[in-house]
């Protein structure tokens, strides 16, 4: 009775702290909290065959070790170097969905964003990471490669404030994000959608509901 007793406590135990999940799961694996800023805490996102849903739970790197995104496991404070540089919840923001982009304010593609939708609502927090020395990031793989060759030529020209699909790409996940700027120019940014979703030109948004005309 006692034993079952224990069952029962530690299972309302893993509800609360499921119920508490800093991120907000759309795909399975591990993913880093955005509002951690020591780098260990962490969200294990399962998927649930039978509701078609995802379960959620918080954990936390052992003291000696850090959460890495690129590879998704905890690994020791030497082998990644923690850069959480801000941390904000934007009303104006780049995410269109959960994920990894570029950051457009880096011209030589040595950080990224995290974009998570903490409360479903569409109001992502944006959380800027650095690469390791000597690697880039890369869009099409959300992760720092030390092959990637970093370039920010396009043919495209922004004529007007917005999202905009990249008409050369076959797999419909590059778009350009045109900004009015203060002097009347407009200033153009090259993004790619998470992994499993693609730009929809209808929308103007990452979504996995449209389908690539390629």
């Amino acid at each position: 009775m006692e034993h079952r007793a224990s069952i029962v406590v530690i299972l309302v135990l893993c509800v609360a702290w499921q119920a508490h999940a800093a991120v907000n799961c759309t795909a399975a694996g591990r993913f880093a909290d955005p509002d951690d800023t020591t780098c260990q805490n962490y969200t294990l996102c399962v998927y649930v065959s039978s509701t078609a849903t995802f379960l959620s739970y918080n954990y936390v790197c052992p003291t000696t070790s850090v959460f890495n995104p690129n590879s998704a496991q905890c690994t020791s404070s030497s082998s990644y170097t923690c850069n959480v540089t801000t941390t904000t919840t934007a009303t104006s923001s780049v995410c269109t969905a959960d994920g990894y982009v570029a950051d457009p304010n880096s011209s030589n593609c040595s950080s990224y964003i995290q974009c998570v939708d903490l409360y479903g609502n569409g109001t992502y927090s944006e959380t800027t990471y650095t690469c390791p020395s000597s690697t880039y990031y890369d869009p099409t793989t959300t992760l720092c490669e030390s092959t990637y060759n970093c370039t920010t030529t396009s043919t495209f020209t922004c004529t007007a404030a917005g999202r905009f699909a990249d008409s050369a790409d076959t797999t419909c996940q590059q778009y350009y994000y045109c900004v009015l700027a203060t002097n009347g120019t407009y200033v153009q940014y090259n993004y790619t959608c998470p992994t499993t979703s693609v730009f929809s030109p209808t929308t103007s948004l990452c979504t996995t509901s449209y389908t690539c005309p390629s």
